[in-house]
This record gives C-alpha cells, sequence and structure tokens, in this order.
C-alpha cells in the first residue's frame, strides 16, 4: 500500500494504531500485558443488550445489572475503538501501520530516546487533557530533527512519529498506555485541527 497516494483512503486511526503497536512490538513485558488488555477491550461484543445479575436487590431496591452499552461508552470515552469492519479494512490497517514503521525507522534511537523521555516527563506533571499539546510539541520538535521524512507527506510523518513517541512512552510508562491511546486517537479525528 503506498500510503503517499492513498492518504484519502486511510483505515480508522484507531485501528492503525493498534495495529502499529502490534507490528512495532514491545521490549515491555509489562507494555505487551497492557496492550494485550487493550486489544481485548477493543474486540467487546457489542450485540448484547444486559449482563444481567445474579437478581440481588441494591439498597435502593433496584437490580444490579450493568449496560453493555454503557460500558462500551465508557470505552469509547476513553480510546475511541473501531474494530474492523472485515478483513479489507484489516489488512488496509495492517499495510498502513507497516508503512508508518517504516516511515518512524528514519528516527535515530537516540533522538525518540530523549524526546520519550522529555515527554514522559511532562506526562507524569500534567493533567490529561494537556496531553495532545505535549504530544503535538513533541512530534513537532521531532519533524525539525529528521530530514530523510521530507520524501513522505507531512501527515503521514507526522502521523508515523507520533504513534512511535507514543509507544516509546509507554515503553517507559505502560500505565499510560490507555489514556495515550485514546488521546492519539483523538488527535487524529477528522474535523480537529491540529
Amino acid at each position: 500500500m503506498d500510503c503517499n497516494r492513498n492518504f484519502g483512503n486511510i483505515p480508522a486511526t484507531s485501528l492503525v494504531l493498534l495495529s502499529f503497536l502490534q507490528q512495532k512490538g514491545c521490549q515491555n513485558s509489562e507494555l505487551k500485558r497492557e496492550l494485550d488488555d487493550l486489544d481485548e477491550q477493543l474486540k467487546l461484543p457489542t450485540n448484547h443488550n444486559y449482563i444481567e445479575s445474579d437478581g440481588e436487590l441494591q439498597t435502593d431496591g433496584h437490580n444490579v445489572s450493568f449496560s453493555y452499552r454503557e460500558i462500551l461508552h465508557e470505552l469509547q470515552h476513553q480510546v475511541q475503538p473501531q474494530v474492523p469492519v472485515n478483513a479489507e479494512e484489516a489488512q488496509a490497517a495492517r499495510e498502513m501501520a507497516a508503512e508508518l514503521i517504516r516511515i518512524a525507522d528514519l528516527l535515530e534511537h537516540r533522538v525518540l530516546s530523549q524526546a520519550a523521555d522529555s515527554l514522559t516527563k511532562k506526562l507524569c506533571r500534567s493533567q490529561e487533557q494537556f496531553w495532545a499539546s505535549h504530544l503535538s510539541d513533541g512530534v513537532k520538535a521531532l519533524l525539525l530533527q529528521v530530514a530523510g521524512a521530507k520524501e513522505f507527506k507531512k501527515e503521514l510523518v507526522e502521523m508515523a512519529f507520533t504513534f512511535v513517541l507514543m509507544k516509546s512512552v509507554c515503553e517507559h510508562a505502560p500505565a499510560f498506555l490507555f489514556r495515550l491511546y485514546g488521546t492519539v486517537v483523538q488527535y487524529f479525528l477528522p474535523h480537529r485541527s491540529h
């Protein structure tokens, strides 16, 4: 898949990001577990209406039951999941992720490591609502340091560097995976201006 020519046909960001993280692999076993959990949660069934309890009453007299829709709504608020509609979309996401990995590999390890360390510190010190801004600043700094990335569309380079920076931060702080995943997906929503 030549992503430079087919940029208008990009699969869902959440699917591409998940595929990117899976294909790139994890050096940290805790991050691997977090990624497996994320993958499982993104594949939650959506065709059931309720998880029924054993009929136990709460103190207010209501039965204990949880709606899948409520659980999924809360999960979507965190990570905006979009599972593949079909095999073609899943394959397109894998191909796009592979292309983004190739672009991300242009970054020198030292440069990426410094950027990830800096971003991790900023995320630890700030509220989640500011994470997108910190992530954007980190990506912009990386874009200035990599001359070889000019052969690709700016949007693809930005996406690749964002994904690899996120992954590098999560190698240091695996607990950030779910929240940072949601931040990255939100960042690339079509209606959002960077």
